[in-house]
């Protein structure tokens, strides 16, 4: 009936996984203890270290070993190499060393910080990054910016300026503002300056359809919506002139439109396609109600 509490900082477990060791190895003969590797959402691994005999629980034994990324899952591979999967940052390969060491002797890239109420403990570590594997997600947000640089479209016989993508990546201590440019073949099309946006859904106009037809915007008091016109259905209209609000397109264009139904006095919270018995539908989302309305009406 004995109980024994460990410590633990105050963060939220994140993953975890056995430590077993191959067949024949020295860890493999204590059959008394059991070993887990703990990840938390500051990035930390920790060794829990559980002692049985007679198949009850003796003692346990909670020690940190350092910092890595913020571990989504945690894999020993064996011979005291850990894989750090991680949706949050770079996922890594780390390695559990016998003996701690300064951080600074397994850091690149240490910051010169304060020492002023530092963790003596945090000082030292008992991991090793052996490699980095790069992950740009989760990207918060993200910009295209034009480059100095100027490449020619041979097809078209026009000059244009390369474009670097700027992403807000990575989660608490582990974000990261990122420059991508190979690979990125970006081209800008059209540009419609519209302020104050808070969030953007395309809609199709069936729901098996391809193409999106609607595009919501939600303003803070209000909703637009740009839908996606013919030139048969311009002239129908009578609109044969453009304004601010619309952007030519290939084979129609984008013009703001309503859809019978949405509440355009208000801020959209969500919109989307839905089909219920065959029927395909369009719901939108406000903050008193929702609206469900045939597409096909």
């Amino acid at each position: 009936g004995a109980t024994k509490v460990l410590p633990i900082g105050q963060a939220l477990l994140l993953s975890c996984c056995p430590v077993v060791e191959k067949e024949g190895s020295a860890a493999s003969g204590d059959e008394d203890m059991l070993r887990y590797l703990l990840g938390d959402e500051t990035g930390r691994i920790h060794l829990l270290v559980v002692g049985r005999k007679g198949g009850l629980v003796t003692n346990l034994h909670f020690e940190t070993l350092g910092t890595a990324s913020v571990s989504s899952a945690l894999v020993y591979l064996g011979s005291g190499m850990v894989f750090v999967g991680s949706q949050f940052a770079n996922s890594q390969l780390v390695q559990i060393l016998d003996n701690p060491v300064p951080v600074s002797a397994v850091s690149n890239s240490e910051s010169e910080e304060s020492k002023d109420g530092v963790n003596p403990l945090e000082e030292t570590t008992y991991l090793q990054t052996l490699e980095e594997y790069t992950n740009l997600g989760p990207i918060v947000d993200f910009d295209l910016r034009p480059t100095g640089d100027e490449s020619k479209d041979d097809s078209a016989g026009t000059n244009y300026r390369q474009s670097v993508v700027v992403t807000c990546s990575g989660v608490a201590k582990d974000g990261t503002v990122r420059l991508v440019r190979n690979g990125v073949g970006m081209k800008e099309q059209a540009e419609v300056e519209m302020e104050g946006i808070k969030g953007m859904w395309s809609l199709r106009r069936g729901f098996d359809e391809q193409d999106d037809t609607f595009l919501v915007q939600s303003f803070v008091r209000e909703t637009r919506i740009l839908g996606v016109q013919s030139s048969k259905d311009l002239e129908m209209d009578g609109s044969t002139d453009m304004d601010d609000d619309e952007e030519e397109e290939e084979g129609g264009a984008l013009a703001e439109v309503t859809i019978g139904g949405f509440n355009s006095s208000k801020s959209t919270l969500f919109a989307g396609n839905v089909s219920v018995g065959g029927a395909d539908l369009l719901v939108q989302v406000v903050d008193d109600s929702v609206r469900i309305v045939d597409s096909t009406t």
